[in-house]
């Protein structure tokens, strides 16, 4: 823990001028993306500089946001001294009148790619708590960590798309994410927090040299003039995305037939008569969706899949079954793998399954993966599961199984969004009234998504 108060040794320049511009530019941000001070809001808090910065910005909002705002600290158990740094991080919350929670990790570690495990680690957990809350997470992303990305998406051939950078707000796992901090810079940061006299945690992680980003990072701190080019170059480049979006959605409009979240389909002729960018973009983007992956497929992937579109060949690719006919392209989703046990779901808490669906329930119920089995069950039945013939095959297969604890079926409400077929008329079980719904996670093609 290192105290980054007013003492001696810190330069201390007059940074009332600054301070006030940068919560008032906090407060316009938050306004601009729609946020009013009563809106509920989970704050991702690590204890470093830029969270704790988040954390005393939000709180300086208003008194209503002190109220309806919750910091989750999150403790990976990575070092020995993470609990009790976890523990500081709360009491400086404290000081702040924020509310927190400190969640520790308990999974096994693995033994590589440590960073890619607490981060995805993190992010359930944070999903978690804002889909509990029914409130919008805020993470602290900034400028730096922007041009970061940027400098790592250009070594990994991110294509047009990936270079106009991280979005000020997306949804994820029905949760819409802001970063209102993505124009501000570290060091604003890091001087507001020594301005309200906070303490900070710093990892350790953020200078270790084995880490791409922690490289591209001392590059950019030591290259100004490439940092400079790289923040207009992205500036550009969101300019650019934003004609070429536009372009893809009218087609899409055109063209795409979607029933979200297991199916799209669009006319052969139209789609190889367009340029290749517009095509790499169309595929990866669809697949995303209709595959519900945590990633877009690689450019290089999309490539291969476009030549096998090409010569008719039917193939796999990011969650996805694709069936070139002779006059259209059909695009399934593709069943998961199946877990072992059943997941249980609980009222009140609402469940991600496969990263496609929402499950809410007012009772507790167990989910299961379709089987053959219990396909072939459903499919002869005559009326009482007829919602999932309404489905096409195979994507029907990507429906979940609910059964009660008296091991009963349980056929769900499905809420749907466009898609053709109306569930509202499907009749439900004479042994069991409807007690779950299956909310598709992202409710609209990503064409029309902001």
């Amino acid at each position: 823990m290192s105290k980054s108060g007013l003492d001696s040794t810190a330069e201390q320049p007059n940074l009332s001028n600054d301070l006030a511009s940068l919560e008032q530019g906090f407060q316009k941000t938050l306004e601009d993306l729609g946020l009013k001070p009563t809106s509920r809001i989970v704050i991702g808090v690590s204890g470093g500089t830029d969270s704790m910065a988040l954390a005393g910005l939000c709180a300086n909002w208003s008194d209503d946001a002190k109220n309806n705002s919750i910091a989750v600290i999150i403790d990976h158990g990575l070092r020995a001294e993470s609990g009790t740094q976890a523990t500081l991080s709360q009491i400086e919350l404290e000081k702040l009148n924020l509310k927190s929670k400190i969640i520790k990790i308990d999974n096994n570690k693995p033994t590589g790619n440590i960073q890619n495990w607490a981060r995805n680690q993190r992010y359930q957990i944070l999903l978690s708590e804002a889909r509990a809350l029914d409130g919008i997470l805020m993470i602290a992303h900034h400028q730096d960590d922007q041009l970061e990305t940027l400098y790592m998406r250009l070594e990994h051939d991110s294509g047009l798309v990936g270079l106009a950078g991280m979005k000020m707000q997306r949804y994820y796992q029905a949760v819409r994410i802001i970063r209102p901090l993505l124009h501000r810079k570290k060091s604003e940061l890091r001087a507001y927090c020594r301005y309200k006299n906070m303490s900070i945690v710093e990892d350790p992680t953020n200078t270790d040299l084995k880490y791409d980003r922690v490289k591209a990072r001392n590059h950019l701190n030591a290259d100004t003039i490439l940092s400079r080019q790289l923040l207009q170059a992205s500036i550009y480049f969101g300019k650019i995305v934003r004609v070429f979006k536009d372009h893809c959605a009218a087609w899409c409009r055109e063209n795409v037939k979607i029933e979200l979240p297991v199916y799209a389909s669009f006319t052969s002729a139209e789609f190889n008569s367009l340029p290749e960018l517009m095509k790499i973009h169309l595929l990866q983007q669809l697949l995303w969706q209709i595959g519900a992956g945590n990633y877009p497929a690689s450019v290089n992937s999309i490539k291969i899949g476009l030549e096998k579109i090409v010569t008719r060949e039917k193939f796999t690719l990011a969650g996805c079954i694709i069936y070139p006919k002779d006059d259209h392209i059909e695009i399934h989703s593709e069943r998961k793998r199946k877990t072992r046990s059943a997941i249980k779901i609980v009222p009140g808490t609402p469940a991600v399954i496969d990263n496609r669906w929402l499950v809410k329930t007012n009772k507790v119920l167990y989910l299961h993966h379709m089987s053959d089995e219990v396909y072939r069950h459903l499919n002869k039945a005559e009326n009482r599961f007829y919602f999932i013939k309404k489905w096409r095959y195979p994507a029907r297969l990507c429906i979940p199984i609910l059964q009660d604890l008296d091991g009963r079926l349980v056929q769900p409400h499905i809420e749907t969004c466009y898609i053709e077929n109306d569930f509202s008329e499907t009749e439900p079980l004479d042994v069991t009234p409807s007690l779950a719904t299956l909310i598709p996670i992202r409710k609209k093609p990503f064409w029309n998504e902001s």
